[in-house]
C-alpha cells in the first residue's frame, strides 16, 4: 500500500529538520526521498538547506529520474534509484554526512566483525562502498554493486562522501541513520581506548535467528 503524496511531502519536511538538528547534516548538504508509487517518488530539491524545507522545495519525478512536478532534484537522485532498483522492498532513503560516519567514509575502514548485536537488529549490516565521482553513474554502480553483494545491508558508508540508510519508510530510514552514526561513534570510542570486543560467530548467529 502506497502512502499519500501530502502526508510524504509533510514527513520529507520533518525528517530533514531532524537530520539538521541532530547535526547529521549541515547547510545544503544531504537528500531524501519516499516512494510513492512503482512509478513516481518524492525527492528534495537541489540546493536547499534540510533544516528549512517546506513541501514546495520537494520534486515529484518517475523511477528513470525524469521531473514530473516541482524543481530541479537533488544531485544524487542516481543514488536513490540505484537503492530503489536494488531493493524493490525500499520505501525511503536518506542521504547525509553525519561528522564520525563521515570520517570512516574517509578513512576507508571496513566493518568485519560485530561489536553490537543492535546494529543486527536496526541496519543488518554496514556495506562500505568503492569511491565514485559524486553526480556520476559510478555512484549507482557503486551502490548496488554492494547491495548486491551484501543482502542483509540497509546502511552504506560511500567512499569519501557519507552515508546512506533506506528502510520501509521515511523514520525508519533516519532510525537507522541515527542508529549508525551512534554506533560509529561508539566504535571510535573503543578505538581510542585501544579494545574492540567482537561478538563471536555463534553469538552474532543467534542474533539473526532471532531477527529471522
Amino acid at each position: 500500500m502506497w502512502l499519500n503524496e501530502e502526508q510524504c511531502r509533510r514527513d520529507i519536511v520533518d525528517v530533514g529538520k531532524m537530520l539538521y538538528d541532530r547535526k547529521l547534516l549541515i547547510a545544503t548538504d544531504g537528500n531524501l526521498s519516499v516512494r510513492l508509487s512503482e512509478t513516481e517518488l518524492l525527492i528534495t530539491s537541489s540546493g536547499f538547506c534540510k533544516g528549512r524545507l517546506t513541501t514546495d522545495k520537494i520534486t515529484k519525478v518517475d523511477m528513470e529520474g525524469n521531473i514530473l512536478s516541482g524543481l530541479k532534484p537533488a544531485r544524487d537522485i542516481r543514488m536513490h534509484l540505484a537503492v530503489y532498483k536494488a531493493r524493490p522492498n525500499a520505501k525511503a532513503v536518506v542521504h547525509a554526512h553525519p561528522p564520525i560516519a563521515t570520517g570512516f567514509a574517509i578513512a576507508g575502514v571496513e566493518f568485519n566483525s560485530v561489536t553490537l548485536p543492535e546494529i543486527l537488529f536496526s541496519i543488518g549490516s554496514i556495506g562500505v562502498t568503492e569511491y565514485a565521482t559524486p553526480t556520476t553513474e559510478e555512484v549507482p554502480k557503486s551502490v548496488i554493486k554492494k547491495l548486491n553483494e551484501d543482502l542483509r545491508c540497509e546502511a552504506l558508508i560511500l567512499a569519501n562522501h557519507g552515508a546512506l540508510t533506506f528502510g520501509s519508510d521515511l523514520m525508519d530510514a533516519f532510525y537507522k541513520m541515527e542508529t549508525l552514526e551512534m554506533f560509529l561513534t561508539a566504535t571510535l570510542v573503543s578505538k581510542i581506548l585501544g579494545t574492540e570486543n567482537a561478538l563471536t560467530s555463534d553469538q552474532v548467529q543467534r542474533v539473526w535467528d532471532l531477527k529471522g
